[in-house]
């Protein structure tokens, strides 16, 4: 008798105990892939709301005057001050700065007709290192304005319908509306600098200029702190390094919410680790319980000329072959509920999941087929190992 066939007849002859293998590889494949999903929505969700908190710095020029703005910090300071834009690069050399981002507020229009509320704010910004109002376009994300472009807040609009936008006589065409913030952002339209260097120049030509800035100039700098840092030593350092500037730290609500956003997504691979590991230590108790209700029929095999290699061999292919079996089951149901269910637990839960890519799902399927295996074999180890070094005889009297 070959090797696979006495696999294959141990595996029929009980056919509880293989099922309860079987079924232990599958929960575990398909927890395993089910909570990788989750995880990678729940990660995807906790960091989309940790970029919509904004910059946790806002750099402005030393003697600007004190207001209220946007606490978020999704917006600079509306103020005529200015400093020079090299000091970006100063500030992005500061210990534990991530990322910076310019802005340049230019004016405010009372009463325009393309906002609904009260005042308009024309402000300047970088889309190639905007890391503050990206998320707010998510819908419609926006990597590079043209000359003549703009993106607004969601109180902007366009009377006419045909995106055509007129400030200062200079024609804008509006091509993204930001998300509610419920913040200056939603009635402030957002040009590059290039299109702000051509409206100032159309304005300069005029007997009484509406604004002015100086050249190579902005009025904010918008900082991103590494996760994990702390903002308040990062301000100071700014201070300390960089002469002629203040940094404004986020509203102390928004750095406990961002404290607890970082705990989350570390605690959450630490949960999945541990999820992990129990379920490779339930599967090697049921196989322990297995394998220790076959020690007679092993001891037959043993007396009638089987070594401990084979038996042993025996043993860890059968859960092999059950963990890969159990495996696929299990990967190919999780999959399933996924693609059936994942939309009424993201309406339920608030968490976004959903089957990744092709050849990403493959690779998840395949961590998630390896688990189970390594899981089964691994808690198959120890027991078979026992068992097929028991004496034959000791075994049959028990």
């Amino acid at each position: 008798m070959t090797l696979s066939r006495l696999v294959l007849r141990n595996l029929r002859g009980s056919l509880f105990r293989s099922g309860a293998i079987f079924l232990c590889a599958a929960l575990v494949a398909a927890l395993g892939l089910s909570a990788t999903l989750l995880v990678r929505g729940a990660d995807a969700a906790l960091r989309r709301n940790l970029s919509r908190l904004g910059a946790d710095i806002v750099v402005i020029p030393w003697g600007t005057m004190s207001q209220d703005f946007d606490s978020a910090h999704l917006v600079g300071m509306m103020t005529e001050r200015w400093m020079p834009r090299v000091y970006l690069e100063r500030i992005r050399t500061v210990q534990d700065v991530a990322a910076v981002t310019p802005q340049l507020y230019l004016s405010t229009i009372a009463e325009s007709p393309f906002c609904t509320l009260p005042d308009l704010h024309l402000v300047a910004y970088d889309p190639e290192t905007d890391f503050v109002l990206r998320p707010w376009l998510e819908h419609n994300p926006v990597g590079h304005l043209r000359l003549g472009e703009a993106v607004g807040g969601s109180a902007v609009l366009d009377p006419d319908g045909d995106g055509g936008i007129q400030l200062y006589g200079y024609p804008l065409m509006l091509i993204a509306n930001l998300e509610e913030t419920g913040g200056d952002v939603d009635h402030t339209i957002f040009v590059s600098f290039d299109t702000a260097q051509a409206i100032l120049d159309l304005v300069q030509n005029e007997p009484r200029p509406a604004f002015e800035t100086m050249p190579e100039s902005i009025s904010t700098a918008m900082v991103k702190v590494r996760l994990g840092s702390n903002v308040h030593d990062v301000a100071v350092r700014i201070l300390e390094q960089v002469t002629g500037v203040v940094p404004l730290e986020s509203a102390g609500l928004f750095q406990t919410q961002r404290t607890q956003i970082v705990g989350l997504l570390r605690t959450i691979l630490v949960l999945l680790g541990v999820t992990w590991l129990l379920s490779m230590f339930f599967v090697g108790l049921v196989f322990s319980l297995a394998a220790h209700e076959r020690r007679t029929q092993i001891a037959i095999l043993r007396a009638l000329g089987a070594t401990r290699d084979l038996v042993l061999k025996t043993l860890l292919l059968e859960g092999l072959t059950l963990a890969l079996a159990g495996g696929l089951a299990g990967t190919t149901s999780a999959m399933v509920a996924v693609g059936f269910f994942g939309g009424p637990i993201a309406q339920a839960t608030g968490i976004q999941i959903e089957l990744p890519p092709p050849l990403l799902l493959l690779a998840l399927a395949a961590g998630a087929l390896a688990l189970a295996v390594v899981s089964v074999v691994v808690g198959a180890w120890v027991p078979a190992r026992d068992i097929s070094r028991q004496e034959p005889a000791l075994a049959m009297r028990e």
